[in-house]
């Protein structure tokens, strides 16, 4: 090849060359492409994620996250075992019932405690003369559905109020509005649904009591993110960064929750009242702020370690769960078979001062 040529030559090598090496960063860079299910139809429960994608945290984990809505876990745990979602907002309760004999055993733990502090409450009128779980006998509690997860534990409070839970009429009442009317009405005694539809009722004027647990059902968490056996091996690098991503996001709506509920109707603007009135927005922070409440509870001995579980979150759902009559009382279940904080560390390696000053600075 003469001299010309390969001076000719040289400019198309070169860019070749730059053009060769902006694919491969591209590929490099490419985030990787999850799917979080949530267990109901979209409401302000989704705002620490939604904050969370705004401010960049998932982008910073180069995490590209998609939110679906799937109702309950009949629905959530066939697609974590295909592998159609990445992880889920779920209860815990299917999993221990799923490992006794003959049952079917899923092939899944869960990787992050989320809701550190039970998102379960038992409300009754301000005016009630029921003043704690004891005062439960021959009473009617509303429930959202008979086969909702929380009744079992519902159940065991009572129980360990000294009150036999088959005394006590469990009537299904849905959600919202048909729930709060049956309350307000007199047709139930207590409402047994979670804190946001407790806070909604406070909201649209209702006087509540919430009825205290008993010490040993307090601080126990009440939901997590699953993940299968086979993500665990496969791609812990990603539950490491979804988990500090989601970290950030709770502790920056913790920190202001105002702009996290900006945030949440920036994704969901069905969810945003039709005019702008600073009164509703700080309703809809209010009516939130019990959630993060639960997001954020630590014990006066626990290491503030967003993730972990504790063995007792396990033993006492167990439990909760014999008394209900969903696990047979004769049953062991192994609970290092239900969960793992190997991720708890990564979930934690972040700067919580950034986080809340990128929270107060937010900007829509």
């Amino acid at each position: 090849m003469n001299g010309k040529a390969r001076r000719a030559l040289k400019p198309v090598l070169i860019m070749a060359t730059v053009l060769a090496a902006s694919v491969a960063t591209s590929a490099a860079r490419a985030a990787d492409k999850i799917i979080f299910a949530f267990p109901t139809v979209i409401n302000s429960g989704i705002a620490p994620m939604a904050f969370a994608i705004d401010l960049g945290f998932f982008k910073e984990e180069n995490l590209d996250p998609e939110i679906v809505s799937l109702q309950g876990s009949g629905t959530i745990i066939p697609q974590l075992m295909a592998g159609e979602i990445f992880t889920a907002y779920s209860t815990l309760e299917p999993l221990p019932i799923s490992r006794q004999p003959s049952k079917p055993n899923f092939p899944f733990k869960f990787v992050y405690n989320y809701a550190r502090n039970s998102i379960w409450e038992i409300a009754v009128l301000a005016d009630s003369p029921i003043k704690t779980p004891a005062d439960l006998k021959g009473k009617t509690v509303g429930v959202g559905a008979l086969q909702w997860g929380n009744v079992a534990t519902t159940k065991a409070i009572v129980k360990a109020s000294g009150v036999d839970p088959a005394s006590v009429q469990w009537v299904a009442v849905g959600t919202g509005v048909p729930a709060f009317e049956a309350l307000k009405r007199g047709q139930i005694d207590a409402l047994n649904l979670h804190e946001l539809m407790h806070s909604e009722l406070e909201q649209l004027g209702t006087k509540i009591r919430r009825l205290p647990f008993p010490a040993e059902f307090q601080g126990l968490s009440s939901h997590g993110f699953p993940a299968t056996d086979k993500m665990i091996k496969d791609r812990p690098d990603l539950i490491a960064k979804f988990g500090r991503a989601m970290t950030k996001g709770t502790i920056a709506c913790a920190a202001n929750t105002a702009n996290c509920v900006i945030a949440y109707w920036k994704m969901y603007p069905a969810q945003k009242p039709s005019k702008d009135d600073p009164a509703l927005l700080e309703r809809v922070a209010t009516s939130l702020k019990p959630r993060l409440n639960n997001l954020t509870s630590f014990g006066k001995n626990d290491a503030h370690q967003f993730g972990a579980f504790s063995p007792k979150d396990w033993t006492t759902l167990i439990e909760a769960l014999k008394i209900g009559g969903q696990i047979d009382p004769s049953v062991n279940i192994d609970i290092d078979t239900l969960y793992t904080n190997q991720f708890v560390d990564e979930y934690n390696k972040f700067d919580k001062d950034a986080v809340i000053a990128a929270a107060n600075k937010y900007k829509p």
